[in-house]
């Protein structure tokens, strides 16, 4: 009797002998998918798990899903007291009061650095204060993940979202980030702290609850210094890494940026991911993955790493083409054959099945 998707993923992954290699893009947009069912005479409804699974399993790859992390730790609710026609309001409520925040109506969460939680010294205690009240909502963070494992059921395997530890959980814009670890480096510090915190706690109800990985994500080259990923990406990535092996559970590595030098210097190595993406090519990173998939330790199964844009704006041919370089650059190793980041809107449904059929009948 055949595995279910969700175990053949998590076999493979554990390098079980005799485990199929597994195909499995990454996050596809859901009108992609809705496309695909349709160029394949395939119904589809309005749910975006079940038309994925149904699309799986005409296409025979195991898909992924990827819930919330970071919304359990961080509650914003909105706030129409402090809102207007050019603003959004929202609030936490914490022992000293609500912790505000405003964002743009015109420019959306990440257009404008004003909009972001952590501006002063002082909302480094406020995050602090969230991070430390996060089991009184242990019942709404519980049944979260119970739904979405029941609603996923074995027809896939499903990671949690990164709690972004080192980049305080996307509470801090990107310019005030180098300012504030620069200029306040205690509080940045503590604020580290509170996050890991939460997130292993977070992460411990994940996985009583199903969920299958558990997650972390960092800026990588493009955005941040090697000297900030030395001295704070990497020691919370393998904390979390850490926590997550000591209670048998797997863990999971995202970077879709240019990380090049972090796999040859060894540093993607260092913290053990169970499974490591996305291995981006140019122009997405900078990666040349047969050279990166040599560097990585052999325990860990890497993944990736077909360019978005060649999938979205190139021939069927073109994404056979590196489908195909794909799957000769990873042979003999522990590879995943998926996408280099999230499968863009508007990428033709043909690209997408090319892609998928093409790894299915090579990956062997």
């Amino acid at each position: 009797m055949s595995h279910s998707p969700r175990q053949r993923f998590l076999d493979y992954v554990r390098q079980v002998p005799g485990a199929r290699p597994v195909v499995s893009p990454f996050l596809p947009d859901p009108n992609v998918i809705r496309a695909c069912l349709q160029t394949l005479s395939l119904p589809s409804t309005d749910d975006p798990v079940q038309n994925e699974v149904r699309l799986a399993r005409a296409l025979d790859y195991e898909p992924m899903f990827m819930v919330d992390c970071m919304g359990q730790i961080m509650r914003w609710q909105k706030d129409p007291s402090h809102s207007d026609t050019h603003w959004d309001g929202w609030a936490i409520e914490t022992p000293r009061g609500p912790w505000r925040r405003r964002t743009s109506r015109q420019y959306g969460d990440w257009g404008d650095e004003s909009g972001f939680a952590v501006q002063s010294e002082a909302d480094h205690e406020m995050l602090a204060l969230v991070c430390a009240q996060v089991s009184q909502h242990e019942a709404e963070i519980r049944q979260y993940y119970r739904d979405w494992r029941q609603r996923v059921g074995e027809d896939g395997v499903i990671v949690i979202g990164h709690p972004h530890v080192s980049s305080l959980a996307y509470q801090i814009g990107q310019q005030n980030l180098v300012y504030h670890y620069m200029d306040y480096p205690e509080a940045y510090r503590r604020s580290e702290e509170a996050l890991f915190e939460a997130a292993v706690y977070v992460f411990q109800i994940a996985m009583e609850e199903g969920i299958d990985f558990m997650s972390e994500s960092t800026y990588a080259l493009e955005m941040v210094s090697p000297q900030f990923i030395d001295a704070e990406d990497l020691p919370y990535i393998t904390r979390l890494a850490d926590w997550t092996h000591a209670h048998d559970g797997l863990f999971w590595y995202h970077n879709c940026g240019m990380t090049r030098w972090m796999f040859v210097t060894g540093r993607m190595s260092a913290f053990r991911a169970d499974v490591l993406e996305t291995v981006a090519p140019p122009p997405e990173g900078d990666n040349d993955l047969a050279e990166s998939r040599r560097a990585l330790i052999a325990s860990t199964c890497s993944k990736g790493n077909i360019s978005l844009r060649t999938l979205r704006d190139g021939t069927v041919e073109q994404v056979v083409a590196e489908t195909r370089a794909m799957v000769e650059a990873t042979r003999g190793w522990a590879h995943i054959h998926s996408t280099a980041d999230a499968v863009l809107p508007n990428t033709p449904p043909e690209n997408l099945i090319a892609f998928v059929r093409t790894a299915r009948e090579l990956a062997q």
